[in-house]
């Protein structure tokens, strides 16, 4: 099914299940009830876009993901979503690309994602190295 005919229901399902949380902790979690995350992934209404705000702060995505929009450079080399459909992608790389508001403040690039993602390392990197490292490449860069 192509991503533009997903409801935002299906994506807010899709979300949550990659969060690991069920309608019940997600709504507890954003304030709201089990049954407005049940009616909103259902289809039978929407949500207002202080809901939907509410559940992206959680579930680590921006609501522009929940609503479908995609930021062109996502679509045509992997990036973000490429690093979130990846099993094998490091954990701090993941939390990183789960924390769209991150994601949208920092407007990570598709090269910057490949970049990141080369990173081989025998240990571990919490998402804030990972964020470190991309603004230490970005500083390196030659001007001009």
């Amino acid at each position: 099914m192509p991503e533009s005919s997903i409801s935002i229901g299906q994506r807010l399902v899709k979300a949550r299940k990659a969060a690991r949380l069920t309608q019940g902790e997600l709504g507890a979690r954003s304030g709201l009830s089990q049954r407005l995350v049940s009616n909103i992934e259902c289809g039978h209404i929407k949500g207002s876009i202080e809901t939907l705000t509410r559940l992206a702060k959680v579930l680590g995505v921006s609501v522009s993901h929940l609503a479908g929009e995609r930021v062109q450079e996502w679509q045509e080399g992997g990036g973000r979503d490429e690093v979130l459909k990846d099993p094998l992608a490091p954990v701090g790389l993941q939390g990183l690309a789960r924390n769209g508001a991150l994601c949208d403040a920092l407007a990570i690039t598709a090269e910057e994602w490949a970049a990141l993602r080369a990173i081989k390392l025998s240990y571990l990197l919490p998402q804030e190295a990972y964020s470190a490292i991309l603004l230490v490449m970005r500083s390196s860069r030659p001007s001009g």
